[in-house]
């Protein structure tokens, strides 16, 4: 019996080309932006509501990131202004 293969397997090759960020690096990026993110946008980025948003923010900066809260006419924007180990 002679076993063909597939011209399609990879071999030693992982399915997955490049891994996709987590969505806390793409809610870190969000926040490191200059004007930051506002509740309502990282709602919509990422389908969460209101205390999911809250909840990655504080677990943002339970891993050391500084986050700061201002307040516009937009309502609340929060911006990382420094990361752990940048001192």
């Amino acid at each position: 019996m002679t076993i063909t293969h597939s011209s399609n397997q990879r071999t030693g090759v992982s399915g997955r080309a490049r891994a996709r960020p987590t969505r806390q690096a793409e809610l870190r990026k969000l926040l490191a932006r200059k004007s930051g993110a506002s509740i309502a946008q990282i709602q919509k980025t990422f389908g969460w509501q209101p205390h999911t948003v809250r909840a990655a923010i504080s677990a943002q900066r339970k891993s050391g990131s500084v986050i700061v809260r201002s307040k516009t006419d937009k309502g609340s924007m929060y911006r990382i202004v420094e990361e752990s180990g940048s001192q």
